[in-house]
């Protein structure tokens, strides 16, 4: 029976009527109704259970372990944050005070011509002082010993070994001697002339003569490199002889006893042609290249001179 049945039936007894239907009529008619409503009631009654036990949230107890671990985890962040911060200072601290912050040593590596101890003298480094400010000053340092060293080309400072400076070198190469008062000084290829005269020349390398323009001696060399290794190594002296005309005039003595004339700012260009009309030449000879190019003998300047020299004796 449906609940409203119930209750009627309950209703009517109560007031001791009858109910106008048989109940076990109607049970036996909706019998199957209520057991499928019964049942489907139980399953829906069966089913809010098992959500409601589901959604309900778990008990203290049941959260504490995990609620601990957080509370771990956080706290040993936090310590591990207090130490970073305490830890760094101090280990600041102990390096500062310790000989690791010092400068222990200086090495010079890829020098030549420059001694190690000139180097390191005039680097302005002091071994036993503070590292650091030594290192960030070492743009001070390079232009300190390029300054201090002509020889010097380019320079490195590195830090090795904790508290060592490595400096590297590289330094200009001797181009060519510059003669004055039967002494010879090198002249390195940036055209600076180093005051180290000595009384022999060095051989392979071309001696400049009469000069004492700094820039026409770059100058020279400039066209001087831009010359084939052939009439290089042919070069045995250049010598700087102006005119009142013309100030770039260079007289060129050649290891094969010929000479050329040439303007310097013409040097690298016409002197291409040397070997060509060198070759043809039957003696030794002067190659004028001042203004186009023309050949003489070297003897007929001679019984030139010869001549004025007889002419002047004569007036006498």
């Amino acid at each position: 029976m449906t609940p409203w049945q119930k209750e009627n039936l309950r209703y009517q007894k109560e007031k001791g009527d009858q109910p106008v239907w048989s109940p076990s009529v109607i049970s036996g008619i909706h019998s199957d109704e209520e057991q499928s409503e019964d049942q489907t009631e139980e399953k829906h009654e069966e089913g809010a259970e098992t959500e409601d036990s589901e959604q309900a949230p778990r008990s203290f107890a049941d959260r504490l372990p995990n609620l601990k671990k957080y509370r771990n985890r956080v706290l040993l962040r936090r310590l591990l944050l207090i130490i970073g911060v305490l830890l760094i200072p101090l280990l600041f601290i102990l390096y500062y005070v310790s000989p690791l912050s010092k400068l222990a040593d200086v090495k010079v590596v890829g020098n030549d011509q420059v001694s190690a101890q000139s180097i390191i003298e005039h680097s302005e480094l002091t071994t036993g002082e503070e590292i650091w400010p030594q290192y960030f000053d070492s743009e001070q340092t390079k232009q300190a010993i390029k300054k201090a060293l002509p020889r010097v080309k380019n320079v490195q400072v590195t830090i090795t070994s904790l508290n060592q400076f490595k400096i590297r070198v590289s330094e200009y190469q001797e181009v060519a001697l510059l003669a004055s008062d039967n002494h010879y000084s090198p002249i390195l290829e940036s055209g600076v002339v180093v005051n180290e005269p000595s009384d022999q020349p060095l051989e392979g390398l071309p001696i400049l003569e009469s000069f004492s323009d700094q820039s026409k001696i770059k100058e020279v060399l400039t066209a001087y490199q831009k010359l084939s290794q052939e009439i290089r190594e042919g070069i045995s002296q250049i010598k700087y002889t102006p005119r009142d005309s013309n100030d770039e005039l260079l007289t060129i003595y050649m290891n094969d006893g010929n000479q050329v004339i040439v303007n310097i700012s013409n040097m690298a260009s016409q002197m291409q042609y040397y070997p060509q009309i060198a070759k043809d030449l039957k003696e030794d000879s002067i190659i004028d290249m001042e203004v186009g190019i023309f050949t003489y003998p070297i003897s007929n300047t001679k019984d030139s001179d010869s001549a004025t020299e007889q002419s002047t004796e004569g007036d006498s």
